[in-house]
């Protein structure tokens, strides 16, 4: 892995410390060790930054994959901090495919593009990559095109890969090895929360299962009669106002997933946010 610690020294050199982040897209089809590589990025990382390399440090700086948990992450990160989404195309899509919250979330990654973030975005293939990312924001590339082995690829390279068909590679700009974590710890604590989040993606949970039945719109009436400013925030990247899920939560005593929906319902009906800035 050499030559990934060599990496890993140069970005940081070059994009973290002139205060610009690097949106690094990985791309490897399932079970080629998209996540493997990622797990052992950010322990490179955390080391050379000095933050925790322990298994609860590396999964903290983990999106599973909800696009308001990669926003909240990006929100609440310090500075030169690693953001990791292992399946990204959950979070980002195809610019044929965008919604406006996906929109909403490329304007915020422009707005804290100096923020020093080094964000690793793993993907199945390069065609699942967000059109901006391919054609600009994306400065660098990692592929594995066989399990235990990556390739690097700088922007000049991405250029080129752009005419070319989804599965014909340019010669790659860097050429490593990583191990396989199999029977290591991170590895083992890593598999159980992955199924863990796979299984809350595809059914509620035992206890929002078990709630009681809420009227979600006689609560978002509550809150739109007695003003926003509970439940409105500043966003740390942009500065601009917006409705958080959390806070509807926190102060509704509302499950996330009915927080959700009620968040859907305000933005609705809230319209412009900027009276709130200063008050909350």
């Amino acid at each position: 892995m050499q030559k990934l610690k060599n990496w890993i020294d140069l970005v940081k050199q070059r994009r973290i410390d002139n205060e610009y982040d690097l949106m690094l897209p990985i791309v490897a089809d399932e079970g080629d060790g998209k996540s493997t590589l990622i797990l052992q990025l950010i322990g490179l990382w955390h080391d050379k930054i000095e933050r925790g390399t322990d298994p609860e440090s590396i999964f903290e700086r983990i999106a599973w994959g909800e696009r308001d948990e990669f926003k909240r992450l990006a929100v609440e990160s310090q500075r030169k901090d690693v953001i990791a989404a292992p399946d990204a195309a959950r979070i980002l899509y195809k610019k044929d495919a965008m919604d406006p919250d996906q929109r909403e979330l490329e304007k915020d990654l422009l707005d804290i593009r100096t923020h020093e973030f080094l964000f690793l975005l793993g993907f199945q293939w390069w065609n699942d990559i967000p059109t901006m990312l391919q054609e600009r924001r994306a400065k660098q590339l990692l592929r594995i095109p066989r399990r235990g082995v990556v390739e690097g690829y700088n922007r000049n390279s991405l250029d080129e890969k752009l005419s070319m068909d989804d599965k014909k590679w340019p010669e790659p700009d860097m050429r490593d090895s990583f191990p396989s974590l199999e029977g290591t710890k991170v590895w083992e604590e890593y598999q159980k929360l992955d199924r863990k989040k796979k299984r809350e993606r595809i059914a509620p949970d035992d206890d929002e299962d078990e709630e009681p039945e809420v009227d979600v719109r006689s609560i978002v009436d509550e809150i739109m009669a007695e003003g926003l400013e509970p439940v409105v925030a500043i966003h740390g990247g942009n500065k601009n106002p917006y409705i958080a899920k959390e806070l509807i939560e926190l102060n509704y005593g509302l499950s996330a997933r009915n927080a959700k929906k009620a968040k859907l319902l305000l933005e609705q009906q809230s319209g412009d946010l900027s009276q709130y800035v200063e008050e909350a």
